[in-house]
Parts: C-alpha cells; structure tokens; sequence
C-alpha cells in the first residue's frame, strides 16, 4: 500500500497511538498536534507532517509522515517510507485494524 487515508478525529488518535505501541516507538505529539489545529484552522492549503524519524545506521533511513491535500482538508495521508520491513508492518498493521 503507498499509503493510508485516515479522517482526522478522534479516531486518528488512537490509531496513532496504537501505531506507536504497535512499532514501540514515540511520534512527535507536537506534529499530532499540529495536525488537529491546522484542521480547525487552515482548510486551504497543503501540509506536509513527520511524525517519527529514525537514523539507520546499517539499515536505511525510515519515517512515518502526513500530508493533507487542499482539496481533502478532513484527511491526512500517512505512510511508511524507507526503514528495512518496516513498511511491511505498516501495511500489516493498517490491514488488520480495518
């Protein structure tokens, strides 16, 4: 999968959070954050997030990020890029909480 359509409510929130256990990692609340304000308060342009960024040392680099379309204000797309099967689980985790 390229990447996730996820409303933004209150729902996103947990999904967030179970990514976070899900992955045993933190996401940045600060991004999180921003993304709920920016959806009360900027409905015409588009955001790009970086929620979690990890340095591979062996390994490539891997990142979980957002982005919100114009013309989608009430969605946030999230995906997986790099990290070595890291983006296999994300899929993983996203098909079997559908």
């Amino acid at each position: 999968m390229e990447c996730q359509a996820l409303l933004i409510n209150d729902a996103l929130r947990l999904t967030l959070a179970e990514l976070e256990s899900f992955f045993e990692i933190k996401l940045d609340l600060e991004e999180i954050n921003r993304v709920f304000d920016d959806a009360e308060n900027d409905q015409l342009s588009f955001k790009y997030y970086i929620f979690y960024k990890e340095k591979g040392f062996l390994l490539p680099n891997w990142e979980i990020s957002g982005a919100v379309d114009e013309h989608e204000p009430e969605t946030l797309f999230l995906k997986s890029i790099g990290g070595f099967g890291k983006r296999k689980r994300f899929d993983i985790f996203f098909e079997r909480n559908a």
